[in-house]
């Protein structure tokens, strides 16, 4: 089955969003919630990380019973420097779903973005 979604049409309902959160040695977690029905569109990933982490796209259940991994990559910051290039994509999430950008952990200082818009 192919979705096709129509990235041209705007409307006043087809609001953009972008998310920025910050951490320490724990890492930062950067949601944008669900809105029942709609969907949200991830297109921009960006931020830095002074140490070696994972960086996940997630999206989540209003229930937060289900998390599935949309992206995945990994930051080597002795080969990568400190901060990680933007990200540019596509990435759509369920109806209903939350979607968050995770950074999964750093020495002393992080931050993570995601921009995108709700269909």
């Amino acid at each position: 089955m192919t979705t096709r979604i129509d990235l041209g049409y705007v409307s006043k309902d087809n609001e953009q969003w972008s998310e920025t959160a910050l951490g320490t040695d724990s890492g930062a977690t950067a949601e944008h919630t669900e809105v029942a029905t709609r969907q949200h569109v991830v297109t921009h990933i960006s931020g830095h990380t002074d140490a070696d982490a994972t960086i996940q796209l997630k999206q989540i259940s209003a229930d937060n019973n289900t998390t599935n991994v949309l992206a995945e990559w990994k930051k080597d910051a002795s080969v990568e420097g400190w901060q990680f290039a933007p990200i540019n994509g596509v990435w759509i999430a369920t109806a209903g779903y939350s979607v968050a950008v995770v950074i999964s952990a750093s020495d002393t200082d992080c931050q993570v973005n995601m921009t995108g818009f709700t269909l």
